[in-house]
């Protein structure tokens, strides 16, 4: 039977280059197949077992109810028949996957190119290029800028809080569609294989060291909101200007958001990505279910990227917002000059986390019978809640405690490990006994919470409950550090024998060294 061509006119050169990549990958699962079925004939004695395992049974099965045409040998043969207006015939010559797609790259700009030419009027977002602002030189330099004395430049519709007809809120509040979760850029100048490389958004949030930099210039304007009814945070992310070229005299930009110390996929926002402009308007609203008191420990990342969908996104530029410094009164869009990256002193975080446990002291003979022979101590560990990873975007977390001034390996308890999590549940209730009332007012009682790595332990915080005198049985000693909350739930411990009493109180990552003075 002759073989009956398609006709594949109509395709563009990107559609065709596309096809010939699947095409391309086709033919290498083929010869990775047919090696397969190499071996099994060399290795398997059974006809009945290697007729199966070759899937030679659904071959004779195809062969009867159709003919043996592939629908990859169509299309690559019609494909094959409308010359290539570049002279490079890929599916003859077998290109390598990098040669297609540096091929695709190719179409794809020269097809925006040509789009950018015809697109002279109105932008992306509806607004004419008329009403685009015009950089404002004179903006001093790592300062907020008036809204006030931008006002001209910000068209009527753009001026309003979050929720206005074209923000995003109805659509896509989050504006995440057009951008990849882990698209950011690695660091990638020192990966090698084998080697677990930490998620590509934390690297974009902390690491120094991109592929390709570019001077960061221009400046972003958004407005802050709290919606106190829906507990929400709101950033209303306006537009941008002047911003640096990241690629043939244009930047294809998209905003990232972060709720510090919180730099996991869970804190992480996007707008939508604004093609081939310096002066993007996004008019967009990013949320964040929060309540008020959290955001006074907070501190809000904005940074504006370069998408490049075939190759690594480009940093241009951040503003950091200490939320507990901000004024709330205050929802106008605001101007802020881009700066460029500064690594986080995550060492120097006041805590990472909370956790929530409840202590009880039993007394000895106080449940009858004489029981217990000796004062007991009861430390239940609950939970931990908005654990701040060391490094990835989760953890593995278990909590050690020890009541000094035993500091022996058999006074140790641990809870299990919990995997995975930034809120592990732990649940477990470790006793202590051997305790008269007064020897508490000597003693403390350490919690830390610890990351599991493969071949090692690592600590994220912890927190010491005693009455913080410095002092243990006449000798000073620098594990009496607690703070008010810890000294406060200790002096509970003993005044309330015999009765549970919780807290939720934070991973300090300021504990004195035990053997400090």
């Amino acid at each position: 039977m002759e073989l009956e061509l398609l006709d594949l006119s109509f395709l563009t050169e990107a559609e065709r280059c596309a096809i010939a990549e699947v095409l391309h990958r086709d033919a290498l699962l083929r010869r990775t197949e047919e090696g397969r079925v190499s071996k099994l004939r060399q290795s398997e004695s059974d006809p009945v077992r290697l007729r199966t395992l070759t899937g030679e049974w659904f071959c004779d099965v195809r062969a009867q109810r159709h003919q043996n045409l592939l629908g990859s040998d169509l299309v690559r043969a019609s494909i094959r028949r409308r010359r290539r207006p570049w002279g490079v015939a890929e599916l003859e010559c077998g290109l390598s996957r990098g040669e297609l797609e540096a091929i695709r790259e190719w179409l794809l700009e020269e097809k925006e190119d040509e789009e950018g030419a015809r697109e002279e009027s109105p932008n992306e977002d509806g607004v004419p290029a008329a009403a685009e602002p015009q950089p404002d030189p004179t903006a001093p330099e790592g300062t907020a800028v008036s809204p006030s004395a931008q006002h001209g430049d910000v068209p009527a519709g753009e001026q309003d809080g979050p929720g206005q007809p074209g923000d995003g809120v109805d659509g896509n509040p989050f504006g995440t569609s057009s951008v990849e979760e882990d698209e950011e850029e690695p660091n990638a100048a020192h990966s090698s294989p084998g080697v677990v490389q930490p998620s590509g958004s934390l690297l974009s949030l902390y690491s120094d060291s991109e592929l390709r930099r570019v001077a960061v210039r221009g400046c972003v304007q958004f407005s802050l909101r709290y919606e106190a009814a829906a507990q929400e945070l709101r950033v209303h992310v306006v537009r941008c200007r002047q911003l640096a070229e990241a690629k043939r005299q244009r930047s294809d930009p998209y905003i990232k958001t972060y709720l510090l110390p919180d730099k996991s996929n869970r804190s992480k926002r996007k707008t939508s990505v604004r093609k081939r402009s310096l002066d993007p308007v996004f008019n967009e609203t990013l949320k964040y279910n929060v309540r008020k008191a959290e955001l006074r420990g907070r501190t809000l990342n904005l940074s504006v990227w370069h998408h490049d969908a075939l190759g690594r996104n480009l940093f241009l530029g951040e503003v950091e917002v200490p939320l507990g410094e901000w004024d709330w009164a205050n929802t106008r869009p605001e101007w802020f000059n881009l700066q460029p990256r500064t690594p986080i002193p995550t060492d120097s975080l006041p805590n990472r986390g909370h956790l929530n446990l409840a202590l009880k002291f039993i007394p000895a003979g106080s449940e009858g019978s004489g029981q217990p022979p000796t004062g007991e101590l009861h430390i239940w560990v609950k939970a931990a809640q908005g654990l701040v990873p060391l490094h990835g975007s989760t953890v593995d977390a278990f909590v050690q405690c020890s009541v000094l001034p035993d500091d022996s390996k058999a006074g140790r308890q641990k809870t299990r490990v919990v995997k995975r999590s930034l809120s592990p549940i732990f649940n477990h209730t470790m006793v202590y006994d051997g305790f008269q009332p007064h020897d508490l007012a000597q003693a403390c009682a350490e919690c830390t919470l610890w990351h599991r790595d493969a071949f090692a332990k690592r600590q994220l915080g912890g927190l010491r409950l005693s009455l913080g005198t410095g002092s243990s049985y006449g000798l000073p000693v620098g594990w009496m550090d607690s703070t008010a909350e810890e000294r406060a739930l200790w002096g509970r411990v003993l005044r309330e024998s015999g009765r549970w009493v919780e807290a939720l109180l934070p991973l300090r990552t300021d504990l004195v060294p035990r053997t400090a003075p």
